[in-house]
């Protein structure tokens, strides 16, 4: 009988990477390996398991029955090794070697800029990653990077989740100033319906499959993978569409873009929150992070 496992928690990641990304290919580029070491990788485990992890009979590897099985019980096993690494990072004074923020790409830049030139100014070594997702992007993003924290639109988790109320994020319903619909009174959906809707689309990767309709329901519609590029589009005239307030102000003040007169309703406001799994408190280059942004909420 061995005396320690079979398998390596290197193995578990390379066998994770597979699935997620849905090839080897993916994997590699994803591990910053070569595509021989993540093939190597693989038959080392399923000879040291003794059982097929995946099916090489078609043009590309699926998992097997076993593999699958395997899989389910390698992600709690790494659940657990990052909760161990989290909790040995965090011993003593040491800093977090790296800290990843999964942000909703709605919010505004400075909470997060103001932290990070604090970081630099005082020399904090932790190495800071920021991931800008949409919508569901951000929990997906979150889930499988397994990030310290995450700013989000809202939490549903059924209590895994810890969430510090933000402060309410504004968004309206505008279009550029020579647009027809800036200037007509009592708008419809209907009225909607004949102009380009403009949206952003959600990052998480099921809306390749299956795309959500917008909120208006109108049938033209432009997706943009960011607000930036959005915005840029709703002042050259392209459509109509949302942006936050702390976005269009500035164009709503100089008169670039106008709110439209949609008496259902032209305004939209969200209680975002910052996240943190109950069960995993933060280090303490997290717990700082998270301090600065709370802190440049409130002087804001």
């Amino acid at each position: 009988m061995p005396l320690g496992p079979r398998f390596t928690l290197d193995q578990l990641l390379v066998l994770d990477a597979i699935a997620r990304t849905g090839s080897f290919a993916g994997a590699a580029r994803e591990l910053h390996r070569v595509p021989s070491a993540v093939s190597y990788t693989v038959q080392a485990l399923e000879e040291a398991v003794s059982v097929p992890i995946f099916d090489r009979s078609g043009h590309r590897a699926v998992l097997t029955a076993g593999g699958r099985h395997l899989l389910e019980s390698a992600r709690d096993l790494l659940t657990r090794a990052r909760q161990l690494d989290a909790v040995a990072s965090s011993l003593g004074d040491g800093w977090e070697p790296e800290l990843q923020v999964v942000v909703d790409g709605v919010f505004p830049l400075a909470p997060l800029l103001h932290a990070l030139r604090v970081f630099g100014e005082r020399g904090i070594p932790t190495q800071i990653r920021i991931d800008v997702e949409y919508q569901d992007g951000v929990l997906e993003r979150f889930s499988t990077d397994h990030a310290q924290f995450m700013i989000a639109l809202g939490l549903e988790d059924g209590g895994r989740l810890k969430g510090i109320a933000l402060p309410p994020l504004d968004m309206v319903l505008v279009a550029a100033a020579d647009h027809p619909l800036a200037t007509a009174r009592g708008l419809s959906r209907d009225a909607l319906s004949a102009y380009v809707d403009l949206v952003v689309k959600d990052s998480a990767s099921t809306f390749a499959q299956k795309p959500r309709q917008s909120f208006l329901g109108t049938q033209h519609v432009v997706r943009f993978s960011d607000f930036h590029s959005k915005r840029e589009a709703l002042r050259s005239g392209v459509g109509f569409g949302w942006l936050p307030l702390h976005l269009a102000q500035s164009d709503l003040d100089s008169g670039a873009l106008a709110i439209l007169d949609l008496p259902e309703g032209n305004r939209w406001t969200y209680a975002p929150q910052l996240i943190t799994r109950r069960e995993e408190p933060p280090g303490r280059a997290a717990a700082l992070f998270i301090a600065l942004l709370l802190e440049h909420h409130r002087i804001a």
